[in-house]
């Protein structure tokens, strides 16, 4: 006696393929998602950057500086300043370096 398949149901070889395709599809959804997700969060972190880089320009930041406080120290009001200040302290010896070539 053959056995017979029900002429009805989908065989074992297309629901394979149908839970193959559906996995890529919803991998694919995830990826989009927390893509999007990233891109919002860094898209913040740039504008609350550059929104404290420009107010210490501003003065609208006047916030004390301690060289004890640790969280002084890492403000970014504090280190933009700084970098300034380095870079100003260096243009003198760069002028007088570019000068002599």
């Amino acid at each position: 006696m053959a056995m017979m398949q029900a002429s009805g149901g989908p065989s074992p070889g297309q629901t394979c393929v149908l839970i193959l395709i559906f996995t890529v599809l919803l991998q694919a959804l995830c990826v989009a998602v927390t893509y999007l997700y990233f891109t919002n969060e860094l898209k913040q972190m740039q504008i609350k950057y550059s929104k404290s880089g420009i107010a210490c320009f501003l003065k609208e930041d006047d916030s004390d500086w301690d060289p004890n406080d640790e969280e002084s120290m890492n403000s970014p009001c504090w280190q933009v300043k700084w970098q300034l200040r380095q870079f100003v302290r260096k243009a003198p010896r760069m002028k007088k370096h570019w000068a002599r070539k």
